[in-house]
């Protein structure tokens, strides 16, 4: 693993929740913990909590397609 990659995603997430923090607009927030195949799912609304999901689930799905190609 690249270790630039692991450092620019380290500072992508210190941006985001430093403009989070920052911010007067009461956000919702929800995330995805996958271990193993069994999704956690959490978010401070259900409504946050279900865009989460659906983001993780177009994720898997274009990881699954990528890894299905044959380069």
């Amino acid at each position: 693993m690249r270790m630039d990659f692991i450092i620019l995603g380290m500072a992508l997430i210190m941006i985001g929740l430093s403009m989070l923090s920052l911010s007067t607009v009461n956000a919702d927030v929800g995330g995805v913990i996958l271990i193993g195949p069994i999704p956690i799912v959490f978010g401070t609304s259900t409504e946050s909590a279900y865009s989460a999901l659906f983001g993780a689930l177009i994720i898997f799905l274009i990881f699954f397609a990528l890894m299905r190609m044959r380069w």
